[in-house]
């Protein structure tokens, strides 16, 4: 089916109007929303000022890509999700449990790091102090891994979950220890090249000629930057790290990402490109500690329905954002931008959506209810 008609298929109707009225309700200013099973795109819309080609930043579905990297180079023998990481990354902190992190933990945010820290204020005060530009530079991007690896832990590492920047940040680093070369450099040349995924990079704009710049969707205005966002990556940290993070900063298309969805159903049967059937399984199914844990080594699950806390409204019954009827066994992630990705790995199902939601501010909150009803209208649309 071609993606014209697949625009048309009747089966996402509901999808169509729901991803059509997000605009109206500024959840966010453009979207493209791709669904596909297998090589056939099942239906293809977008909505606002994008069109299908267009390039947005993917902020953490970054770390799906960092995670198949990661695994395609363990193939070859340069890392292991077993690996202690203090055998990579020069460690430098105090707590002697930093020492115990494995590759596998860095995967499944079971690290025992922080979640998040403004290490780009960090990069500022430096630069104050010393009277020099760190921010961007490859001084800025060591000064704050050498952050990362100086912290104290909050927990043993894999004794419990917290979804952790830091840990993807420290994981890009050792990809490229590992490698040899710059991340944005590796991806290139062997996951998304030999997948096909032409439109997929770090720092847009120093690729993309000045005529074809609309094609990339703008994310609003940085207090830090003191400027519009197009063609620069959103994330604070990242862009402190020169945009090239194993966190945030790449740019990609639906299509691209369906190339990427399309490896993993395909990896999954061993029939994959670049990675090897052991490594899609990994890849896709949850860790068995610790116990609850949602995560696989480089994606989410879909939460488990519950029961609607008082005000909530009435039958959101969901707190997943891959909505109430995403299959239990599915995998996916979640972009700070207004991007989501959910693959069902079994039957071949993707589910691409991507959005600007952070135009409108990045306290815009519409998005977390819409998507849910998005992807349910999805989920129904292929089982019609």
């Amino acid at each position: 089916m071609t993606a014209a008609a697949a625009g048309e298929n009747p089966r996402f109707r509901e999808a169509a109007d729901l991803l059509d009225a997000g605009v109206g309700e500024e959840a966010y200013a453009a979207a493209v929303l791709l669904v596909a099973r297998d090589d056939e795109i099942l239906f293809e819309r977008s909505a606002g000022y994008a069109r299908a080609a267009s390039l947005f930043d993917i902020a953490s579905l970054t770390k799906p890509l960092t995670a198949a990297l990661f695994f395609v180079l363990s193939q070859e023998g340069h890392l292991s999700p077993d690996g202690i990481a203090a055998e990579v990354l020069p460690f430098t902190s105090p707590d002697p449990r930093a020492r115990e992190i494995r590759f596998a933990h860095l995967l499944s945010h079971t690290s025992g790091l922080p979640a998040w820290l403004p290490l780009y204020e960090k990069v500022a005060a430096a630069e104050t102090a010393e009277g020099r530009s760190l921010s961007g530079t490859a001084e800025g991007h060591d000064r704050i891994l050498a952050e990362i690896l100086s912290l104290p832990l909050s927990r043993d590492p894999g004794a419990g979950w917290e979804y952790s920047d830091l840990g993807f940040m420290l994981l890009g680093r050792a990809i490229e220890v590992a490698g040899f070369r710059s991340l944005d450099r590796l991806l290139a040349s062997i996951v998304t090249g030999p997948l096909g995924m032409r439109e997929t990079r770090y720092l847009p704009l120093a690729a993309i000629s000045e005529c074809e710049t609309g094609q990339l969707i703008p994310t609003g205005w940085s207090e830090v930057r003191q400027r519009e966002k197009v063609g620069e990556v959103d994330d604070e940290n990242a862009a402190a790290m020169g945009g090239v993070a194993g966190h945030a900063g790449l740019f990609s298309t639906a299509g691209d990402l369906f190339l990427f969805a399309r490896e993993i159903v395909r990896a999954r049967k061993g029939e994959g490109r670049v990675l090897t059937r052991p490594s899609a399984v990994r890849m896709t199914t949850r860790v068995p500690r610790p116990s609850g844990c949602p995560r696989t080594l480089g994606f989410d699950t879909p939460t488990p329905p519950h029961s609607s806390p008082k005000g909530d409204s009435p039958g959101n019954t969901s707190s997943s954002q891959a909505g109430e009827r995403a299959p239990a066994d599915a995998v996916g992630h979640l972009g700070y931008t207004g991007c989501s990705l959910w693959i069902d790995p079994v039957r071949g199902i993707s589910v691409i959506l991507l959005t600007n939601r952070v135009v409108f501010g990045s306290d815009n909150r519409k998005l977390s209810a819409l998507r849910p009803r998005i992807h349910d209208a999805v989920w129904k649309g292929i089982a019609g």
